[in-house]
C-alpha cells in the first residue's frame, strides 16, 4: 500500500516549484537554486502533484535544482553531490525516492562514461542512506532526434545502474512514453520543460513503474 507513504525526488528543474524545492533539505549548506515552475502552473499539475493525488503519496523532500547535471563530484550542485540530502530536519525519511535527473548532462554533452559512473555513484549514495526506500529512476525522453542515440546510451547506463543498485530500484521508463519532440506536449518556449500535458505523461509513466514494482492504492484520476 502507498497511501501515506513520504517521497522525496532528486532532481533538475523540472521537478522545481517555487516554495517547495528544496526548502526542506536536510542540509542547511544547501542553498537555493531558481525554480522554473510556479504559479500560474498549480503545483497539483506537476507530475510529482499528480503522484501524491493519485496514490496518496505525501511529499518529504523536493531536492531539485534547475541546471543542476547528474554528474559532476566536484560540483556541489550536482545530482551525485545531492543524494544524500532527501531526508527531513525533523527526522522523516522518504519510503519512495524518485530519481530524474541526467537531462542537463545530455545537453552539455558530459560523456556517457562519466554519467553511467556518477549516476550509480548516486544510487550507491541514495541506498546507503536510505536502504528502506525504494528508489525509481525516471530515465530520459525521446525529445530530439539528435541526441536520440546519446539518449540511449545514458538510458541504458541508469538501466545498468538500477540493476546493480538492487532489488529496491527500478525504471519508469519516459524513453518509450508518447513524450516526444512535440510542442503541444512541451512548453512552447524552450521544447524541453514540459506544460501541464506533458507533467500528465510523466505522471503516467512514473506511476505505472510504480504500481508494477510496488502495488498501489488509492484510484486513479483520468
Amino acid at each position: 500500500m502507498l497511501s501515506g507513504k513520504r517521497f522525496s525526488i532528486l532532481g533538475d528543474s523540472i521537478s522545481t516549484y517555487r516554495g517547495v524545492s528544496n526548502d526542506a533539505s536536510a542540509n542547511a549548506a544547501l542553498i537555493y537554486n531558481p525554480c522554473f515552475y510556479g504559479e500560474p502552473m498549480p503545483r497539483e499539475k506537476t507530475y510529482w502533484g499528480i503522484l501524491e493525488e493519485r496514490l496518496g503519496l505525501s511529499l518529504c523532500v523536493n531536492n531539485s535544482w534547475s541546471g543542476g547535471n547528474l554528474s559532476g563530484r566536484d560540483d556541489p550542485d550536482s545530482g551525485i553531490n545531492r543524494a544524500a540530502n532527501l531526508s527531513r530536519d525533523d527526522g522523516g525519511e522518504p519510503e519512495l525516492i524518485i530519481v530524474f535527473m541526467g537531462i542537463n548532462d545530455l545537453g552539455r554533452t558530459v560523456a556517457s562514461e562519466v554519467f553511467s559512473r556518477d549516476y550509480e555513484g548516486a544510487l550507491c549514495a541514495i541506498g546507503e542512506k536510505y536502504p528502506r526506500a525504494h528508489v525509481c529512476c525516471v530515465n530520459l525522453p525521446d525529445r530530439d532526434p539528435y541526441l536520440k542515440p546519446r539518449a540511449q546510451m545514458f538510458n541504458d547506463a541508469i538501466a545498468r545502474a538500477a540493476g546493480r543498485a538492487g532489488e529496491r530500484f527500478f525504471v519508469a521508463d519516459l524513453f518509450a512514453s508518447p513524450l516526444k519532440g512535440d510542442v503541444y506536449y512541451m512548453n512552447t518556449l524552450d521544447s524541453l520543460h514540459p506544460d501541464e500535458d506533458g507533467m500528465r505523461m510523466i505522471a503516467d509513466v512514473i506511476e505505472g513503474a510504480i504500481r508494477r514494482e510496488l502495488g498501489g492504492a488509492g484510484e486513479k484520476n483520468g
